[in-house]
Parts: structure tokens; sequence; C-alpha cells
């Protein structure tokens, strides 16, 4: 029988090995010039919306469209290798999120089509809910760059491990004991209390400009994140999984890695300009 301390340390060891990973990743993400790598990154992103979108299919109800994981990586791929600069100026930094979501909409409807119609409700959902998000993820990198794509993985992570630790020590009450259990009123308070702190340290070392701007930041991205963590949850319970995966051991599986992005890549895009025009 394995204790909650032996959980906590096995999953600080995945958590470590997985930064470790991402630190890897970041520092090969500019080239000699500090320009964005935008092929590489994308090409990682793909494999995520690959690997993402095949747990999601599996975990739900209806039966697996198999096609789908592969048809969606050909499409970031080709939306990757795009020019970035040739946007639709209305649409902004949302314009490659809003743009995938015309193009895998149809796509998850047409592979679905002999799963009947709760079959391609599902599906429809299940891709719209991770390849667009992804592809913000990808313009942050693309127009911010190196430092934009650290303030967010850092503000949309952070939180979840600081509700993560403060939950298992602290944590009593849950708001949430059906969609999930594990989270607790103290989780949630600490994980946003590090969300904006770590705001707050994005400004002191200059990857955010303005104290009360990137605390802001950080808070949102706090509430998008956790959102997001209750909306895999929610994915998981209607398909009866305790973790989207077993890829990365006690930290489960992809989505349960990137959940948090889901939601933070488009709030990111969406609030930043306001907050730092």
């Amino acid at each position: 029988m394995t204790t909650r301390a032996q959980k906590i340390l096995r999953r600080t060891l995945v958590g470590g090995a997985l930064a470790g990973g991402l630190t890897l990743l970041l520092t090969f993400s500019v080239d000699a010039e500090g320009e964005p790598r935008v092929a590489l990154v994308g090409a990682i992103i793909a494999l995520l919306a690959v690997a993402g979108s095949w747990e999601a299919v599996r975990m739900g109800p209806t039966p697996p469209v198999a096609p789908l994981p592969l048809m969606g990586a050909a499409l970031l791929g080709c939306l990757a290798a795009q020019d970035w600069s040739g946007l639709v100026e209305p649409l902004g930094g949302l314009g490659p999120a809003l743009r995938s979501l015309v193009l895998v909409a149809p796509l998850a409807i047409v592979l679905s089509a002999r799963a009947g119609a709760a079959g391609i409700r599902a599906n429809l959902v299940r891709a719209v809910w991770i390849t667009p998000p992804l592809m913000a993820v990808l313009e942050v990198f693309a127009t911010g760059g190196r430092e934009a794509l650290i303030v967010l993985i850092l503000l949309s992570k952070i939180g979840d491990i600081a509700g993560y630790y403060v939950g298992s020590a602290i944590g009593k009450r849950h708001p949430f004991p059906r969609l999930s259990p594990g989270k607790t009123v103290a989780g949630c308070v600490g994980s946003l209390v590090a969300g904006v702190l770590a705001g707050l340290a994005c400004a002191g070392g200059g990857l955010l400009e303005g104290l009360l701007p990137a605390a802001v930041l950080g808070g949102v991205l706090n509430v998008a994140a956790q959102a997001g963590d209750l909306l895999e949850s929610w994915f998981k319970r209607t398909g009866g999984v305790k973790d989207s995966g077993v890829v990365f051991g006690p930290s489960g599986g992809v989505l349960d890695v990137v959940d948090s992005l889901l939601l933070t890549g488009p709030a990111y895009l969406a609030v930043e300009p306001l907050l730092f025009s």
C-alpha cells in the first residue's frame, strides 16, 4: 500500500524530470540570434495534440476514432508552417486558434459519422477542446518569443504545483467532491495566491512590466488553469477513468499535464494585450 508521503515523493520526482525537460526545450527554442524556432516548438505541440487527442478519444463512452489524432497532427503541422505575420488583423492573437477551430470541427464530424449522433457530439467536443487551445499556446510563442512562453507556462503550472502541496498538507474541505475529489478549498486558495505571486515575480524578473498588471495576469491565468483542470476532470469522470493516461506515471497522461494550458493559452492572448498595451 502506497502511503501519501510516497505518492507525493513520486509525483515530485516526475515533476522534476518534466521541469528539466521543459527547461531543455526552452533553451533550444530560440536560435543564435534569439529568434523563435516556431517549427521546433510547433512539432512538439503537434505531438502533444496527437497524444492528447488519442487519450481524450479513448476515455470517452463512444467508440474510438483512430484517425482523429493523426489528422489533428497533420493539421497542426500545416498551420505551424504558415507565415505567422500574415494573420488576419481583426482576429489578433486568437487567429490561429479560431482558424484551427473552423478546420477541426468538420474533421471531427466526418471522422465520427459511424459513431452516431452521440459519438459526433463527444468527439467534436474533444477535438475543439484540445487542438485550438494548443494553437493558442504556439501563437504566444510565435509572437512573444521565449519570454512569453515562459510566462505562460509558469503562471499556468505554478498554481497547480502549489495547490497540490497546500491541499495535501492542510486541505480538508472538498468543494468538488464528485468532479474532482482530490481538490480542496485550501489547495484552490493556495493555487491562486501562488499564481498572483508568480506574476509579481515575473515583473520583478523583467519578464513582465508593471506589478499590478503582472499580478492581475497571474490571477486570471490561475483561475483559467484551475478551470482547465476541472474541465479535464469532468471529461475523465464521464469516461470513468482516474487519469487520462499512464505515460507520466503518478502524474497521469499527457492531458493531465497540459490540461491547464488548454484554457490559459487563449486567456493569455485575450488578456495580455489589454494589461500591457
